[in-house]
C-alpha cells in the first residue's frame, strides 16, 4: 500500500513539475512568439485604449482611422471593400491581419522609432498615440483592378508593381468583403467556399501554365543556346514523351521559330526546350525569379506563400526527382507549379527592370501625428535575375505576344504593353486559370503587373483585358 501511495505521489509530483516547467516556458521563452501571435486578442485589448495610427494611401487618403468609445478606440475603415485582405483587421473579437499586424508597433507608437515621442507625453499627461502609415497603394488603380474582377464575376488577385522600385501600387483579391462589417459578416465570411478573408495575391497558389514559360524562355535564352529566330521542328504538332502526349491549343505542324512559339504559346515547342535544358537548369531559374523563396514583403510572413513546385501539398526542394515526363510539363507551366500572383508579378518587374528584382514592399513612409517622416522605406534589390541583353530580348519577344499572340486582350492604342499569357488546366470540372503578366510601356517600362482569374472562359482571354486597364490606370491614362 506504502508503495503505491509513493508512486503515487512521484507520479503527480512529476505531473506538477512539467506543469510549471510549461508555464514558466510560455511566459519567459515563448512570451514574444504569444505577444506575436495575430489571434492574441488580449493583446488587442490591452492596446485599444491607445489612439492608433492611420492607415494611409499614396494619395494620402485614409484606409484605416478611429472611432473613440468611452476610454476605447476602435478601427474604421473609410474605403470599406478596396483592399482588406492588405489592410488587415484590428479586432478585439478576432486579433490581428495584414499591414494592422505587421506594422503594430508603429501604429501603436511602441516601436522604439517613436517611443521616445510617447515618453514624453506620458510625462505631460497626454494620452499615447500611435504612428501613421503610410502606403503605397494607389486607390485609383487598386479600384480598376478590384472592378475588372467584380465586373467579370471571377474570383481572383492582381498585383501591381513599380518597375524600378517594388513599390506595390495595387494588390486585389476578389472575392473582397468590407472591413466595416467585419464583426456582423464573420461566421459568413469564414463559411464561404470563396474564401473572401484570403489575400489571394499572396497566400494564393496557382498553376502557373504558360506564364511559367517567362522562366524556361530566360533559361533557353542565357544558357541553352536558343536564338529568337532560331527554327524548332514541331513535327506533326504534338510530342511524345515516354508514352505521354503534349498537345497544344491548336494544331502547330512543322517549324517554328523560338519567338513564334512564344507568341503563340506552343507548348509542344516548349517541352522540348524544357527536355534539351534539363530539371536542373530549369530549376536554376525559378529561383534566379524568386521560387522556393517567400518574397520579403512587409506582410506577416503567415500571410505569404513560397512559389514552386508542391508535392502532396508540401513545396518540394529543387532537385527532387522528376522523369522525362515532369520535367517536358514543368516547362510548359503544368506538372506540380504552383505560384502567388505576387511572384509573378515580380517575374514581370525584373524583365522590365533589366534583369534586376527589387523587394516589393507595401509600406512607404511611417510619419508622427505631426507628418515628420520617422521611416522612409528605400528601395533595394533582392537578386540579380537575368542579363540586361536577355530582358531586352524577352520585351521584344513579349510585345509580340501583345500585337501579334495570344495577349491581343491587352492591345492598347495609347500604350505598348509586353506580356505572356497563361491559361493552365486544373480539373476537377473547372475552367481554366488564365493568366497575363506583363509591363508598360515596353520601351521604357514603368509597371508591371500579374493577373489571375480562375475558372476562366476556355479561351483563357479573361485576365488580358483587365491587365490592359490596369496598366493604364497606372500609367495615368
Amino acid at each position: 500500500m506504502n508503495r503505491s501511495i509513493r508512486r503515487l505521489f512521484l507520479v503527480t509530483t512529476a505531473l506538477f513539475a512539467a506543469l510549471l516547467a510549461m508555464l514558466a516556458y510560455q511566459q519567459m521563452i515563448n512570451a514574444g512568439a504569444l505577444a506575436e501571435n495575430p489571434h492574441n486578442t488580449r493583446k488587442v485589448y490591452e492596446q485599444m485604449h491607445i489612439d492608433r495610427g492611420l492607415i494611409l494611401a499614396s494619395d494620402n487618403s485614409e484606409l484605416a482611422k478611429n472611432r473613440k468609445v468611452g476610454g476605447f478606440y476602435y478601427r474604421t475603415y473609410p474605403q470599406g471593400d478596396l483592399a482588406p485582405q492588405v489592410i488587415g483587421y484590428n479586432d478585439i473579437n478576432y486579433g490581428q491581419t495584414g499591414l494592422e499586424h505587421s506594422e503594430n508597433d508603429y501604429l501603436t507608437g511602441t516601436a522604439d522609432e517613436v517611443e521616445l515621442t510617447n515618453f514624453f507625453d506620458n510625462l505631460l499627461g497626454r494620452p499615447q498615440t500611435g504612428a501613421n502609415i503610410k502606403t503605397t497603394i494607389n486607390p485609383k488603380v487598386q479600384r480598376t483592378a478590384l472592378s475588372g474582377l467584380q465586373k467579370i464575376g471571377k474570383s481572383g488577385a492582381v498585383v501591381v508593381l513599380d518597375v524600378h522600385t517594388g513599390a506595390v501600387l495595387a494588390m486585389v483579391s476578389n472575392p473582397t468583403y468590407d472591413l466595416n462589417d467585419l464583426d456582423a459578416d464573420w461566421v459568413q465570411l469564414n463559411k464561404a467556399q470563396s474564401a473572401p478573408l484570403l489575400n489571394r495575391a499572396t497566400e494564393g497558389l496557382y498553376t502557373p501554365g504558360s506564364s511559367f514559360k517567362l522562366i524556361t524562355t530566360a533559361a533557353a535564352l542565357e544558357t541553352g543556346g536558343f536564338t529568337p529566330d532560331e527554327k524548332i521542328d514541331n513535327g506533326n504538332g504534338t510530342l511524345d514523351v515516354n508514352g505521354n502526349v503534349v498537345h497544344n491549343w491548336k494544331d502547330f505542324p512543322g517549324d517554328y521559330s523560338f519567338s513564334e512559339a512564344f507568341s503563340e504559346s506552343i507548348n509542344t515547342v516548349f517541352a522540348q526546350i524544357g527536355l534539351k535544358l534539363g530539371q536542373q537548369k530549369l530549376e536554376e531559374y525559378q529561383q534566379k525569379f524568386g521560387l522556393y523563396q517567400k518574397p520579403p514583403i512587409d506582410l506577416p510572413p503567415g500571410e505569404v506563400d513560397t512559389s514552386g513546385r508542391y508535392v502532396n501539398g508540401a513545396l518540394a526542394a529543387p532537385g527532387s526527382d522528376m522523369n522525362q515526363v515532369q520535367v517536358a510539363w514543368m516547362a510548359i507551366g503544368q506538372e506540380d507549379l504552383q505560384v502567388t500572383p505576387l511572384q509573378m508579378a515580380l517575374i514581370a518587374q525584373a524583365i522590365g527592370n533589366g534583369g534586376v528584382m527589387m523587394k516589393p514592399y507595401l509600406v512607404d513612409q511611417v510619419l508622427d501625428r505631426n507628418s515628420t517622416v520617422i521611416k522612409q522605406t528605400q528601395p533595394s534589390e533582392w537578386m540579380r535575375s537575368i542579363r540586361p541583353e536577355t530582358a531586352t530580348t524577352m520585351t521584344g519577344m513579349m510585345v509580340d505576344v501583345v500585337n501579334n499572340g495570344t495577349g491581343f486582350g491587352a492591345r492598347s492604342s495609347r500604350v505598348q504593353i509586353a506580356g505572356k499569357t497563361g491559361t493552365a488546366e486544373v480539373g476537377g470540372g473547372k475552367g481554366p486559370t488564365a493568366w497575363f503578366v506583363g509591363f508598360a510601356p515596353a520601351d521604357n517600362p514603368q509597371v508591371a503587373v500579374a493577373v489571375v482569374v480562375s475558372n476562366a472562359d476556355e479561351s483563357g482571354h479573361d485576365s488580358s483585358p483587365i491587365a490592359h486597364d490596369v496598366l493604364l490606370s497606372a500609367l495615368g491614362y
